[in-house]
């Protein structure tokens, strides 16, 4: 199947598509990519929100399940959000069956009960692994009922994708987060301690071959209808490209990071052609340089967590980051852009970010394209 695809909604697509392939490959065509996400004009913010709120019949148990997994609910709502958005610069209507609030569901594949909660409008795993020695085998199975509701849910909107959108991975993960809700977080953060660390490191490996298969599948069905690369980031790619993750490495040592879990994303970036790491909130940075080290891993995308400073302070961060070659990706406020492209270099930069109005989100991929030129000329 041909990777590029038009979207009538976005009669732009083709010079987006250009930038995203030239920052993937640390290059600039005319400034750096930016996304620009707000609602279409005529769409009220009230009525824009309001179409990714569950409705009081999905405030009960059975009308969020519904809400989240029935491809009769799912797909026309997403398609009302996709109709109602207007995708500025790089940003590209996606949908994502899938929905990127069910978090971490490789854990479903993978046996582990999993269900969704009213008000927090979130999925969430209980622990299967009580007794390592006497745990599940962690394996892909074409036949897991949660793998076969995500897969009603990817046909059904890959069917219906063409020249309207791009269809998005489900969350997978990272073998790290998922083997932390298949144990538990705060015994795993013991058993890295207590239990052998080939007990740990096989229940690793196996994670991470299912998880693997898992993308393999998910990308199998999507291209029967769609093409492209996207996962939860809003990334677009024409060669495989997917996200990496371990959140549970805020609990550990970098020792501890690069005995167990180093490996595992090595391997990842080594199966996949395209990946950028999901680093999360200060605690993680101290693992930056082991990724960093990684010679196939092609960027960071940096989340400072709750509670820290706004993207715009860490540039010293981003900066160490670009320092070693590795692109940026950076979700940040409207506010915030101006002072990212006038501190950072421009190749292989990709700030995403969300305006009020439509006219707002032109102006400010106007405005982008002006600060990249000011930081070009400045620089010697």
């Amino acid at each position: 199947m041909e990777s590029a695809m038009e979207f009538a909604s976005k009669p732009d697509w083709e010079a987006a598509r250009e930038r995203m392939e030239a920052w993937w490959n640390r290059e600039i065509i005319d400034r750096a990519a930016i996304q620009v996400r707000s609602p279409r004009s005529g769409v009220s913010r009230a009525d824009y929100d309001r179409i990714t709120t569950p409705d009081e019949a999905a405030q009960d148990h059975d009308g969020l399940f519904a809400w989240f997994t029935d491809p009769d609910l799912v797909i026309p709502r997403q398609e009302q959000y996709i109709e109602s958005t207007f995708c500025g610069g790089e940003a590209f209507p996606t949908m994502y069956p899938v929905s990127t609030s069910m978090v971490a569901i490789l854990a479903a594949y993978l046996g582990a009960p999993y269900d969704l909660f009213p008000g927090g409008n979130t999925g969430w795993a209980d622990p299967i692994v009580g007794d390592w020695a006497a745990r599940p085998r962690f394996a892909f199975d074409p036949g897991n009922e949660w793998w076969l509701r995500s897969k009603r849910l990817l046909e059904a909107a890959a069917q219906r994708a063409a020249g309207r959108y791009a269809v998005g991975l489900p969350d997978l993960n990272g073998p790290a987060e998922i083997l932390a809700l298949l144990r538990g977080t705060e015994e795993l953060a013991l058993d890295l301690i207590d239990v052998e660390a080939e007990v740990i490191i096989e229940a690793l490996e196996e994670i991470n071959t299912a998880w693997l298969r898992y993308w393999q599948a998910g990308v199998g069905v999507i291209h029967q209808w769609a093409p492209g690369y996207v996962f939860w980031m809003g990334v677009w790619s024409d060669l495989p490209a997917t996200d990496l993750q371990n959140d549970f490495s805020c609990l550990i040592s970098p020792q501890m990071f690069e005995q167990f879990f180093l490996p595992s994303l090595e391997e990842q970036t080594h199966w996949v052609e395209r990946t950028i790491y999901h680093l999360d909130g200060p605690d993680a940075i101290r693992h930056l340089d082991m990724l960093l080290s990684l010679p196939k891993l092609d960027g960071i995308q940096w989340v400072p967590g709750a509670g820290a400073a706004p993207m715009s302070h860490w540039i010293r961060l981003l900066r160490r980051i670009q320092a070693a070659g590795k692109l940026l990706m950076l979700f940040c406020e409207p506010w915030e852009v101006e002072t990212l492209l006038t501190e950072l270099e421009p190749e292989g930069l990709l700030l995403s970010t969300a305006a009020e109005s439509e006219e707002e989100a032109r102006e400010l991929i106007r405005k982008a394209a002006r600060w990249t030129r000011q930081r070009q000329w400045v620089v010697p």
